[in-house]
């Protein structure tokens, strides 16, 4: 099975659990069964919605300066898309409660979802409904379904279609543009670094010259110039650091199986042993490299093995994601998405071709759902020179405050989130309902996430100091300038009642603001985040905390770099993984 769906707030009921899915839960179920927790005081449904319409509405009139360089902390930028690598590994939500799905088109990579679509009855009484109708995809989550799918021995042609004969990916390879597209641009083609014969994830081929032109050899119905990722899950070609973090981790099992192939390990055992290799490698960087780095210290005082004795949240089922870990804990990783990335020679710092930086925009342009640049005949593969540098996104500054515009690292965790990934994350054009922060929000509320007070005390106890009403107001109004527009922003969040029942998603990002300068994830959210990925692993047999008993270190792969090196960092896996692609100029 692939995951294809881009997974909107909409979509169907799901009545028939039926093969590969799993269910979600809830870790506070009291909390999100009272409407107490998710409604604002004195509201209804339709009461509440309004109170997040109007402060999407009045956070964007006061919206900062786009012309602003974002604050970058010390957490290199690929950090941020390993963990939205792990998000769609975690979660592939599907399903829905909506009745009236015909009246709320799917709009750009997000969607788009105005208050008028919505019925009457739009949100569920109590849970039932919500983990009745809403299923994951993943069968078994954070076991890289979203990079192997079921395997190569899948019933599903879509998924054997991703294999060689050797159980290997299939892999594309890019390709050079002509000289004179450089050409048009005012750039001289011998000065542009290419990376010539560099792999890249294989797409669908174009619908054949002859014969039907909205079919391909599938036999299946496309529309014409489709060039879909040939990979488990399609989100992650949805902006192009993550489609060549996909293609790292498809490079790796490349080498895993090599590595085993030269070892004599039996051709039948060979991808179940590759497999579990890649997967315990990917553990081990979650619980040492990952997390410590963004989570609160707070929470890091014991190591994360151990996670899960009394007074902690605790994951009671098998493959049971929490709902507020995927609609709110976990999303702090769209703060941390930057204006512009040192992405390589061409488009990084002292660039040939742009050296301010690859925009967000061009991240999510040179990717499938972008049409390769949008470009009218667009190729089948990314142009080679485009290919990643990990060595410019993996580097990691000296700790310290944050610091104004360093393409190659991650921005804050708060609310100075960047212009183009609140609009263009969803779609350029749509109205600011479509934007993530308002889908954010609702989202929340459709699913009846507590307010962040609510899970702060669950996780914490009755005794635990909440954020002041100054914290929560310095951490909404971030950036805000000039003065009057602060205080016309904060005004709006006082009206609202937003100080003292703030959306959890909003409160994660405050804490992380007000406890932990922007450079870590607060401590309600890290909470929440250990429970789960800890969860997750103890609850899977061949999770690195369970194989052989559990203590497995890179320092016993068979995989290490070309200096004999263990890959201990996330930063020592994406290089390893590129290690043979060699860039040249002309």
């Amino acid at each position: 099975m692939t995951i294809k769906s881009l997974h909107g707030l909409d979509g169907d009921p799901v009545s028939n659990p039926g093969k590969n899915r799993s269910a979600y839960c809830y870790l506070f179920a009291d909390l999100a069964n009272d409407d107490v927790s998710s409604h604002f005081p004195g509201t209804d449904d339709e009461g509440t919605l309004k109170r997040l319409v109007d402060f999407t509405d009045a956070f964007y009139l006061t919206a900062e300066d786009a012309t602003l360089n974002g604050l970058t902390i010390p957490v290199p930028a690929a950090f941020t898309y390993f963990g939205q690598f792990m998000n769609h590994d975690i979660s592939a939500p599907m399903g829905g409660l909506l009745r009236n799905t015909a009246s709320v088109p799917p709009v750009g990579i997000i969607g788009t979802l105005e208050p008028a679509g919505l019925a009457k009855d739009w949100r569920a009484l109590d849970i039932g409904p919500i983990l009745e109708h809403f299923l994951n995809e993943h069968e078994s989550p954070l076991n890289l379904a979203s990079l192997y799918g079921d395997g190569p021995d899948s019933d599903d042609d879509e998924v054997k279609a991703l294999y060689n004969p050797d159980h290997t990916f299939k892999l594309g390879t890019t390709v050079e543009l002509p000289p004179k597209s450089f050409e048009d641009d005012k750039v001289n083609p011998q000065s542009v670094v290419y990376a010539r014969g560099a792999p890249d994830i294989p797409r669908w081929p174009e619908p054949p010259k002859d014969g039907d032109p909205n079919a391909r050899n599938t036999g299946r119905p496309v529309p014409p110039k489709d060039r879909k990722p040939m990979i488990a899950d399609q989100r992650n070609d949805g902006n192009l650091i993550l489609s060549q973090m996909h293609l790292a981790f498809m490079l790796v099992h490349k080498k895993a199986i090599e590595a085993y192939t030269k070892s004599g390990t039996s051709s039948a055992n060979r991808f179940a042993e590759a497999r579990q290799l890649v997967t315990l490698h990917y553990h081990w960087l979650i619980l040492n490299d990952y997390l410590p780095a963004l989570l609160s210290k707070t929470v890091l005082k014991k190591p994360l093995s151990q996670w899960g004795s009394a007074g902690e949240p605790l994951l009671d089922k098998a493959g049971s994601v929490p709902m507020e870990f995927t609609t709110a804990a976990f999303r702090f990783g769209h703060s941390m998405v930057g204006r512009v990335y040192d992405f390589n020679a061409n488009f990084g710092q002292n660039g040939v071709i742009k050296p301010e930086g690859a925009t967000l925009r061009d991240l999510f342009n040179f990717t499938s759902h972008g049409n390769m640049g949008n470009s009218d005949d667009p190729p089948l593969s990314l142009p080679n020179h485009w290919v990643i540098d990990w060595e410019r996104l993996t580097r990691t500054l000296p700790a310290g405050k944050t610091q104004s515009g360093v393409p190659g690292q991650a921005e804050g965790i708060d609310f100075d989130i960047a212009p183009t990934m609140l609009d263009h994350a969803s779609n350029a054009q749509v109205e600011r309902h479509g934007s993530i922060l308002f889908r954010n929000l609702v989202r929340g509320f459709h699913r009846r996430i507590p307010f962040g007070q609510a899970l702060a005390l669950a996780c914490w106890g009755k005794d635990h100091q909440l954020l002041s009403e100054d914290q929560i107001l310095d951490a909404l109004t971030e950036r805000r300038e000039p003065r009057a527009t602060r205080e016309k922003l904060k005004a709006t969040a006082k009206e609202l009642g937003f100080i003292t029942h703030t959306p959890a998603w909003l409160y994660f990002l405050c804490e992380s603001k007000a406890i932990e300068h922007s450079e870590r994830v607060g401590p309600t959210a890290s909470k929440i985040i250990a429970a789960t990925i800890v969860g997750l692993m103890r609850h899977n047999p061949n999770s690195v905390l369970n194989y052989k008993g559990g203590g497995w270190h890179p320092s016993q792969s068979p995989l290490k770099n070309q200096a004999g090196e263990p890959l201990d960092s996330i930063r020592a896996f994406l290089l390893f993984a590129t290690e043979e692609i060699v860039t040249s100029t002309g």
